[in-house]
Order: C-alpha cells, then structure tokens, then sequence
C-alpha cells in the first residue's frame, strides 16, 4: 500500500530534478549575484549596491520605458489580429487546414530566424517592406529611425506570436455550447448583442490568461531585439531585457546584470500576482 502512493511521486521526481536544476537553481544563483559584484576575477559581497544603482540610473528608467512601450503595442496588437482570426476559423472558413498552416509557419520558425529574416526585409537599399513603405515616410530608412526600429520590432513580434494567441482563443471560443448561442437567437439576439453578452464574459478568463502571458513575454523578450536592432539605432530599441544581456554578457557586469534579472523576477511575479487577482475576482463573480 506505501509502495503504491510512492510510486506517483517516483514517476514525477526525474521531471521535478530537471525542472529544479534548470529553474530554480539559476534564479537562486541570481539572487546571490545580485549581492555580489566581480572584482579581480573574484566575488565581492556589496550588499544592496547594484539595486541602488540601477534605481538611480537614467539608463534603466529609459529601458523600463522602452520595455513598457513594446508591451502596450505588442499586446494590444497581437490580441486584435488573433481575436480576428479565432474568430473567423471559429465560424469554419473553407480550406481552413491550409490557412491553419500558413498562420502557424511563422510561429514554427525561431525569433533569431524570423528576426534576420525581417531585418533583412528592411535594409536601406535592397529590403522588399523598406522599398513598399519607404516612400509613406519620405522615403526615410525605418531602421535609422527610433520610432520605426522600434515599430519593426513590435511588427514581426506581432507577426510571430498571433498564431499561438489565436490558438488560444480559438480554444477558449470552441468551449462555449452553441445550444447557447442559439437560445440567444431565438430570444431576438443580435450577433452584436451575443458577442458582449455571451463570447465575450465567457472568453474573458481565456482573454485575462493570454494577456498575462503575452506581458510577461514582452518584458524578457531579447531575440527579436539582437536579430533586428541590436538595441539600435543609439538605444531607442535597448529594452530591459536588452539591457541585463548587454551588462553581463558583453560588459562582463554580472553582479549589476544579476540585479537587473532580479527586477525582471519582480515585474514578472507582480503580473502574475494581478492574474490571479483578476481571476480570484472572476471566480467570486460568477459564485
């Protein structure tokens, strides 16, 4: 009998052991980094220093910034595109499998690949979307430009995650009975009205969860950023991200660079803290 309830437990402990070293022990070692700043090649504790130092630096405030700009855009963004697009594969389009695949193939393909692929389509005197939307701009070169680095960025970030949200919300959206939908027809419910008084209520936890997950993906997003700008041009693309990559791995600063991640750590933890607030108050509403 002691074997048998031990037995799930041993089924779990390999995953667990590889969760844990791959995980945990990193964001603990962060924490002690953070304490710490390299001297000589050798550690030297400092306390609360490099917090302070990131609370006074006008280099943090901007990216923070930054970081903020990028999430509004591209959450917003990309959960207009794929509310659109589960909306309609929701109704049954006609070779709705091939559409299926072609939304899929950019979300298939890494954020290194599609970055070069989309930094590429932007050069100067040779990019395709840089000669099509060029002249829109006075034929200024996007990529030189802070706005327009930082609204390529947000453009193939869109491009690559509203495949995966519109799964999401399709699969929010296939939960709800139809046998609803049409007792709100027969009561003289217009497809307006059903939206706002049916989808929408019965979405809105699917909605609240991919928000969350799309913030918290829009603060440690790093890939797009190298591939295309590389924080360029100046720093108008350096978000926060960027910026801790940039501190400990190529300015060697790994106690300030660890501090930076402790932050990230917080601002992730706060999301999902709202999360679950949302949905506390979610759960008594419908109780």
């Amino acid at each position: 009998m002691r074997q048998k309830k031990i037995y799930p437990y041993l089924l779990v402990a390999p995953a667990f052991i590889v969760m844990t070293l791959v995980t945990l022990y990193p964001t603990l070692y962060s924490f002690y980094l953070s304490l710490n700043r390299v001297r000589r090649g050798a550690l030297e504790f400092v306390g609360l220093k490099n917090f302070d130092i990131i609370l006074n630096s006008g280099d943090f405030w901007e990216s923070l910034k930054l970081t903020l700009i990028f999430g509004v855009f591209y959450v917003g963004v990309t959960l207009a595109f794929a509310f659109v697009l589960a909306l309609l594969f929701n109704r049954g389009l006609r070779f709705g499998g091939v559409y299926m695949t072609l939304v899929f193939i950019p979300w298939v393909l890494s954020e290194i690949v599609s970055g070069v692929v989309w930094r590429w389509m932007f050069y100067r005197d040779y990019g395709v979307l840089q000669n099509l939307v060029g002249p829109l701009f006075g034929g200024e070169t996007l990529m030189t430009t802070a706005t327009g680095a930082m609204g390529i960025v947000v453009a193939a970030s869109v491009w690559r995650a509203t495949a995966y949200v519109m799964l999401l919300v399709l699969a929010g959206l296939q939960t709800i009975p139809e046998e609803v939908y049409e007792a709100a027809a027969i009561d003289g419910s217009t497809k307006w009205q059903a939206f706002w008084g049916i989808t929408w209520p019965l979405i809105r936890p699917t909605t609240l969860v991919t928000v969350v997950l799309l913030s918290i993906e829009s603060v440690n997003a790093v890939g797009m950023f190298l591939a295309i700008t590389q924080g360029g041009p100046g720093r108008a693309t350096e978000v926060l991200s960027l910026h801790m990559y940039r501190e400990a791995l190529q300015f060697f600063h790994f106690g300030y660079g660890s501090a930076l991640a402790v932050v990230m750590f917080v601002i992730n933890v706060a999301l999902g803290a709202v999360y679950l607030r949302f949905l506390q108050r979610d759960n008594a509403l419908a109780g």
